[in-house]
């Protein structure tokens, strides 16, 4: 009897592990998939934790990319409107330079002038996503306002740049100064002040001061528009990088995580066979009696 119930305990722990060998291998096949839990092969578990983590991070920089390059395209149009209206600036200051225009035509150039001043004011002031571009770290505060009659600047030169992984950083907002004034000893604004009454008044000197002034700050714009340029090449280089990375990522996560179809289907069917042989095994060995140990 002893025989018949050690015999029996034997059999049903084959069954057991037939039924667990043939659950993972079914589980597979199911799935696609070869890991499901670190005790499947704990290595493959560990490198493909890894490599989610990776994939993760390369996401996250792929977002920042994508806010990166919104923000930089908005920076451009800024700045080709600027540098329009810089254009627009000059041509009409330049055309009452030495003129004899009647105070009428001159007094319509200075109204148009005041206008071209404010647009240029409200491009500095642009925010994007509640976020000031031309304030430099001072993210919540337009760039520049007329305070007390004069013109200034609110901002600071640091500018926000955001992390893209490698190295690579970009810069998220500018230093609105550095276009407004840059080296000179009074900002555009208050230049364009001293244009407007210039014309007004006939001043050809101080209309050649001012004309000057815009130029410089053209200058300055299109400099700052050149340096979006690059960066916006420097991003699209970045975007490629990482969509290449994230699917090097992907293929060894697979090759770690994916089952091969066709060895999981064998290993089922093996599987299967041996569960049903240990099963009649089994159910053969509860079926002798004490006479046939006797005999």
């Amino acid at each position: 009897m002893r025989v018949t119930f050690r015999a029996i305990h034997q059999g049903v722990e084959y069954v057991h592990d037939a039924a667990a060998d043939l659950a993972r291998a079914s589980r597979q096949v199911e799935s696609g998939k070869r890991l499901h839990v670190p005790s499947d092969d704990p290595a493959a578990m560990l490198r493909a934790v890894e490599g989610r983590a990776e994939i993760g991070g390369l996401d996250s920089y792929a977002r920042t990319a994508d806010t990166v390059t919104a923000r930089l395209a908005s920076f451009d149009a800024v700045l080709t409107d600027i540098v329009d209206r810089l254009t627009a600036a000059t041509v009409a200051a330049t055309s009452v330079r030495g003129s004899t225009d009647t105070p009428e035509s001159r007094e319509a150039v200075a109204l148009a002038l005041e206008g071209m001043r404010d647009d240029l004011a409200a491009n500095l002031n642009t925010s994007f996503r509640g976020v000031y571009l031309f304030s430099g770290s001072q993210t919540g505060t337009p760039a520049y306002a007329r305070v007390a009659g004069t013109w200034t600047y609110q901002g600071d030169a640091t500018a926000v740049q955001a992390d893209l992984g490698q190295g690579r950083r970009a810069a998220i907002t500018a230093n609105g100064q550095a276009i407004a004034q840059g080296s000179d000893a009074t900002n555009l604004f208050t230049e364009m002040d001293a244009l407007i009454t210039a014309v007004r008044a006939g001043d050809n000197d101080a209309i050649g001061v001012g004309v000057d002034a815009l130029n410089r700050a053209f200058t300055r714009a299109v400099r700052a528009q050149s340096l979006v340029g690059a960066d916006q090449q420097g991003i699209a280089n970045r975007e490629l990088q990482i969509t290449a990375s994230r699917l090097a990522a992907y293929a060894r996560v697979a090759k770690d995580e994916d089952a091969d179809l066709v060895e999981a289907i064998s290993a089922m069917n093996q599987a299967d066979t041996i569960y049903r042989a240990a099963l009649g095994a089994i159910s053969t060995a509860t079926r002798q009696s004490l006479m046939d140990y006797l005999a």
